[in-house]
């Protein structure tokens, strides 16, 4: 019996105790975060899968665990030896279509409402008639837990800000009135670090920090762990109207509140916070109005961002440099080096915080895990003939990056090249689009996928996801993804960030993904102004595509064109800053080259 088979017999045993049938095991944490600090790493505990998306159902007989497209290489290899069984997720595999037909009438599930959205609880108990019952059953079990983070809060200087704090707090609650609400209460952490311009780092690779905020229209309360904050800030937003209480009293404060209404958003709500209110407050279910103010890029933060997709084109380019002449050289490069090096150019620049997310370095076989990490005890050497894909992007004050680019080592194939050509072809096909503001984002996916659709070919993962500001990697509302509903919170608006990231992936192969953040954009000098406003996505990343991995046969017209436009927007925006890097400089000439 391994470690997960004992902490699983251990959890069953609990269940026993408590008379539950199946227990339910989340990725999650009380904000809902996609990425989870330590201490809320359950899955990762009980069943060995460090993915960052996942679903654990534990019954008495079975053990499942339910994840997409992007893990599933990545699950197989980690769920090895535990007896769980691996679901591939899919519209129609699901855990609730799982709790539906297989938790009999009267059944009792478990989970931890402190981790569970109030979406979810309402759909399990209304949409699948499911009984559960709130219960901790990890908590028990993990006796060497990490502690919670406690990183130090400092503030988003205001020269970099699109609004100040009053600002932006003045333009909820002007949402609120629309809403006829009187008090809101906000979870996301992401939310709460834009609408107070503070940052930390209790999350890795996000600036974020665990708090919750509360707005009405007298008062705002910031729950925090109060040695986070020095009397300095504290002050500062005490003269803003922000007064801090501790992290954990906010199951007071909202006890409280009696015969008014609350404004929440479901699915970045805790149900065991709203089972703290009293019966006589409504609730009003909408989308976080932060959520939408801060998707909407301001003209000043659109230009901070190009500012540091500067800084990082160029620690780009300079990397680039250091690795082709180590490859050429015979050098022992490997995937944990990609990582260590990327970070050490970036972090070259003095506006540089963090990376945005673990950096994914995977060579040939490796790159089709979708978002494979090397690790010290599961890494590739960088040599011999094949593609290496690099995923990787950086927290600079003035903005979040997020980059794929495919490097050929040594001699690549005829199919490898054809590949990279039919996702450069499916990158460009979108990057070109001209589409109607307001038209939810979800759609414009096929435009990106038929050119690999032509030929059989498909990714499992979205083509793209919103972009925070020197916040989260991946932030909503709109996505790029097929597999998302067309919500009228997905509606395309101008200066909205989002990535474009089209892939192949062939399993024991390799794996092909193209990738940069485009801005959308209003068209200038319209042919026609009778059908309303059309937007285009503007690529603000600056890095080039690799010439020697592009069948140019493959290419139309129009492709060329933007293919050429785009290398030279890289050279001429990248070149002022390398050119006393003469080696560099030379790397960039040659990269940029016109496609005839």
């Amino acid at each position: 019996m391994n470690l997960y088979q004992k902490r699983i017999a251990q959890l069953r045993d609990l269940m026993k105790k408590h008379h539950l049938n199946a227990y339910l095991i989340l990725s999650s944490d009380p904000h809902l975060n996609e990425y989870l600090p330590d201490f809320y790493q359950n899955k990762t505990f009980i069943s060995g899968f460090k993915g960052s998306a996942g679903t654990l159902i534990i019954t008495h007989e079975k053990a499942l665990l339910w994840t997409d497209g992007r893990y599933w290489l990545q699950a197989e290899r980690e769920l090895k030896g535990t007896f769980i069984e691996l679901q591939k997720q899919n519209n129609t595999n699901t855990f609730l279509n799982w709790l539906k037909k297989n938790l009999k009438k009267n059944e009792i599930l478990g989970t931890d409402f402190s981790l569970l959205s109030l979406n979810l609880f309402k759909n399990l108990q209304t949409n699948y008639q499911i009984k559960l019952k709130h219960i901790d059953l990890i908590s028990p079990l993990w006796k060497e837990r990490p502690n919670l983070p406690i990183s130090k809060i400092y503030e988003h200087k205001i020269k970099y800000c699109g609004y100040s704090r009053q600002q932006k707090i003045s333009q909820i609650r002007e949402k609120m009135q629309i809403l006829n609400t009187q008090n809101h209460l906000i979870s996301s952490l992401d939310d709460i670090a834009w609408i107070t311009n503070l940052r930390a780092n209790d999350i890795k690779y996000n600036p974020v920090f665990l708090s919750y905020l509360f707005i009405n229209q007298k008062t705002i309360l910031l729950f925090i762990d109060k040695n986070k904050i020095d009397l300095k800030l504290e002050k500062k937003l005490n003269q803003d109207g922000i007064y801090i209480k501790d992290y954990y009293e906010i199951y007071q404060e909202i006890q409280k509140l009696r015969n008014t209404n609350l404004l929440i958003e479901p699915t970045k709500t805790t149900a065991l916070l709203i089972q703290y209110l009293h019966k006589s407050v409504k609730i009003i279910e909408e989308i976080n109005p932060s959520t939408y103010l801060k998707s909407i890029k301001t003209q000043k933060e659109i230009k901070h961002i190009e500012n540091a997709m500067i800084e990082d084109g160029v620690a780009l380019a300079r990397f680039f440099t250091w690795l082709e002449e180590n490859i050429k050289k015979n050098e022992c490069i490997s995937e944990l080096d990609i990582d260590f090096k990327i970070t050490e150019f970036r972090a070259k620049s003095p506006y540089y915080i963090s990376n945005s997310f673990a950096t994914i370095a995977g060579f040939n076989a490796n790159g089709a895990c979708i978002h494979y990490k090397a690790s010290k005890e599961n890494f590739s050497y960088i040599k011999k003939n094949g593609l290496l894909l690099i995923d990787s992007g950086a927290q600079y004050e003035n903005g979040t990056t997020d980059i794929t680019r495919v490097i050929p080592i040594g001699q690549i194939s005829k199919e490898q090249i054809y590949d990279y050509t039919l996702v450069l072809k499916a990158h460009i096909a979108i990057s070109n689009t001209i589409f109607p503001k307001d038209i939810p984002m979800p759609l414009l996916d096929a435009i990106s996928r038929a050119p690999l659709w032509k030929n059989q070919l498909d990714y499992m993962h979205g083509t793209g996801h919103g972009v925070g500001y020197f916040l989260n990697v991946h932030e909503g509302p709109q996505t790029l993804s097929y597999f998302s509903p067309a919500l009228e919170k997905t509606k395309a608006k101008e200066g909205m960030l989002t990535s474009i990231e089209p892939g192949i992936y062939k399993k024991d192969k390799w794996g092909i993904r193209l990738e940069n953040l485009v801005l959308n954009t209003k068209v200038k000098n319209p042919k026609n102004r009778d059908y309303g406003e059309f937007l285009y996505f503007k690529p603000l990343t600056l890095c080039p595509f690799e010439s020697k991995c592009i069948d140019k046969t493959l290419l139309n017209k129009d492709e060329k064109l933007w293919l050429n436009a785009y290398h030279k927007k890289v050279y001429d925006k990248l070149s002022i800053k390398l050119k006393n890097e003469p080696k560099v400089l030379k790397w960039l000439k040659n990269k940029t080259k016109t496609i005839k």
